[in-house]
């Protein structure tokens, strides 16, 4: 016998989830919910209904092997700008699969509380081809591109809708819809590890920005972690969400 998510929903999907800061669990807890309520079922059905659930949006990946209710929170999604989707039309167009990430300034605008009016769009791409990246985006955009400037070097030059290129480093999240999308996990982790970013505002900023985040959004702490390791700000990061922020992390 089939069972819909529509059955399996009182399960999980209760009042007290309702705001999305419910207790975590994992694929265990959820099949082992499940067989206690219907019987035993196999490990491909059981995988089959957490696929349904997630793609329902029920319930939300926020780590690894790690979920949770919905409740409130929402998919974090942003609209590039022309400049940036252009972009990323040259370079997958000129580039065979090239990795590469483009986030805005303008991203930030939805977190903070005295507005960003100048744009900048960050691309982030992989060493090796970086250079051979702002070549050809310096044909389209000339004057309005630098390549790993000094802050210096970037107000002294800055234009409006600036394009600034950096090397993109391993373990940079990748984006749910194209993958040289910015996310929350790698725009939280790089406001603290760019220091070009981390001089566009005020870190006074920093508190209402991760509250906004965590309490509004999917976040999926597992994959923010683990870049902020590479960035070597893992420890500074969860220090300063447990102590100066009411953000709640999920999988302490």
């Amino acid at each position: 016998m089939e069972y819909s998510i529509s059955w399996f929903g009182p399960l999980f999907i209760s009042e007290e989830w309702s705001n999305g800061l419910a207790a975590v669990f994992n694929k265990k807890t959820f099949f082992d919910t499940i067989t206690d309520n219907v019987g035993v079922l196999s490990k491909s059905t059981l995988e089959k209904y957490l696929k349904k659930y997630l793609e329902s949006g029920e319930i939300v990946r926020i780590g690894r092997n790690a979920y949770c209710a919905r409740g409130k929170l929402k998919d974090y999604e942003y609209d590039y700008s022309d400049i940036a989707v252009h972009i990323a039309k040259i370079l997958k167009e000129d580039f065979y699969d090239l990795d590469f990430r483009i986030s805005e300034l303008y991203q930030m605008n939805r977190f903070l509380n005295h507005q960003i009016a100048h744009n900048v769009i960050f691309v982030f791409v992989e060493k090796e081809l970086c250079i051979s990246a702002f070549e050809r985006l310096k044909k389209e955009y000339e004057g309005n591109i630098l390549i790993n400037p000094t802050e210096e070097d970037f107000f002294n030059y800055r234009r409006e809708d600036m394009i600034v290129v950096r090397n993109l480093l391993t373990e940079s999240p990748k984006g749910k819809n194209e993958v040289w999308h910015t996310g929350l996990e790698k725009l939280l982790v790089d406001i603290f590890s760019e220091k070009l970013i981390k001089a566009m505002f005020s870190e006074s900023e920093y508190p209402v920005i991760y509250e906004t985040a965590f309490n509004s959004y999917v976040v999926d702490e597992s994959q923010m972690f683990r870049y902020a390791k590479r960035r070597k700000s893992a420890d500074k990061i969860k220090k300063f969400i447990q102590e100066e922020t009411d953000a709640k992390l999920r999988l302490e």
